[in-house]
């Protein structure tokens, strides 16, 4: 589903939440030629959720009163639905201006032309990074080209209900736990509810999450060159064990799992399938108040010295290829990255912003949840790995293989192994 805001400025927040029910295209191409006023109109594509778009759009706001002769037009889906209109439209010549863009499709994009290097705008003052995270900035650059920009950074970790927790008499997860205290953790709480609600969300759909399980054994998806970084024996033991905790009632059913898509709303916990799940905390605060009542976020379980988690992109802003006014786009992405009236605005909507002074200056004035984020990430900050570089060509493509194939092995149509000999074969074909 995607969500497009073209409602008169002053209206538009107050309608956002009516606005969302309908189902319409994404703004047209590159924005227009200029307005016989001189106005420029940018259109801006995210993927999110109605949290995340009401900030945006009051953020645009205020972008738009410091630069009254730009205006913006804003859509935003779930995250599956986005990069597929996304893709057809940049297939069509018709992409937004500016684009949020996700690293598994990063390195895509730009070697099919459809982004603009953005190096002359940093060059040019027009673009500021000189207060981003500087292990991030490498994660938006393909080559000695920049196709993208940081905008927030995020980790990993689990998100679990504390109350249906204590309930249960399941303590909280420590900062060491294992992947075997998970699944005793999982049985108990699937039968303090009577089977009726499974102990976490299933993990073993998401090729992020078994990025993480290979980090905490030295390994990647993908190693720095680009090539495959795994065996079909380890995600074979990866599904077996997620395999182990579903059948014991730890993980959600196969029903809750394959409707997945990226989404909040689709999120088993979210649907009250579940106690808890993997997930970044960029959506923690999204969660929560999707959710309904608090929530508590963990780190990973490992059974090794590392946890794997990694001080991720959480999202970055590129401008397209074709875009008509890639200066006035340029501008829009340092004003959401670098303004601090701004960045109070969107605060951790999409993770913890990459400019430390925008971080350090929200800190004080942020929600309880935002600070829970932001707490989080400070407590786990010594855990986590760097930034890796942009996936290659065809990571989106393997990504969503890896959860269709998954889905036939949950629901028993396919072997383990059979699963895992396709990941890989899909994954070659993929990467050519």
């Amino acid at each position: 589903m995607v969500h497009t805001r073209r409602t008169p400025r002053a209206a538009r927040v107050a309608t956002l939440a009516a606005a969302a029910l309908l189902v319409l295209p994404l703004a047209a191409c590159g924005g227009d030629d200029g307005g016989s006023d001189g106005t420029v109109t940018l259109d801006f594509v995210w993927w999110g959720n109605e949290d995340r778009a009401k900030v945006t759009e009051a953020a645009i706001d205020l972008f738009e009163q410091k630069h009254p002769n730009i205006k913006v037009n804003t859509s935003f889906g779930a995250f599956d639905a986005y990069f597929q209109k996304l893709s057809t439209q940049i297939a069509g010549g018709d992409a937004p201006d500016v684009i949020q863009m996700d690293r598994a499709y990063l390195r895509e994009y730009a070697d099919r032309n459809a982004l603009r290097d953005l190096t002359e705008y940093i060059e040019d003052g027009t673009l500021r990074v000189g207060d981003i995270t500087p292990t991030l900035l490498p994660a938006g650059k393909v080559g000695d080209a920049t196709y993208a920009i940081p905008v927030a950074q995020n980790t990993q970790g689990v998100v679990y209900d504390p109350a249906l927790w204590s309930k249960a008499g399941v303590p909280a997860p420590s900062p060491n736990w294992t992947w075997d205290d998970m699944l005793a953790a999982g049985q108990k709480l699937n039968q303090a509810s009577g089977g009726k609600v499974a102990g976490f969300g299933d993990f073993g759909f998401a090729i992020d999450w078994f990025d993480i399980w290979l980090r905490q054994r030295d390994k990647a998806i993908y190693t720095d060159d680009g090539k495959l970084g795994f065996t079909e024996a380890e995600l074979t033991e990866f599904w077996t064990m997620t395999g182990r905790m579903r059948e014991a009632g730890a993980l959600a059913p196969p029903a809750l799992t394959t409707q997945l898509d990226g989404s909040v709303q689709n999120s088993s916990l979210i649907k009250k399938g579940v106690t808890a799940e993997v997930n970044y905390d960029s959506s923690f605060t999204a969660m929560v108040s999707a959710y309904g009542a608090p929530l508590a976020i963990a780190p990973m379980p490992s059974d090794t010295p590392k946890r794997g988690m990694i001080a991720s992109m959480s999202m970055a802003y590129s401008v397209a290829q074709r875009s008509e006014h890639p200066k006035e786009a340029a501008m829009l992405i340092d004003f959401l990255i670098n303004d601090v009236e701004a960045g109070k605005v969107l605060a951790v909507s999409r993770g913890m912003p990459a400019n430390a002074k925008v971080r350090d200056a929200i800190a004080p004035s942020l929600s309880e949840t935002d600070k829970q984020v932001y707490e989080f990430e400070n407590s786990v900050a010594s855990l986590l790995l760097p930034t890796p570089p942009a996936q290659p060509k065809g990571g989106g493509a393997v990504k969503a293989e890896f959860q269709r194939i998954y889905d036939e092995v949950i629901f028993g149509r396919i072997s383990v192994a059979e699963g895992a000999k396709r990941v890989l074969e899909e994954a070659r074909n993929q990467l050519g």
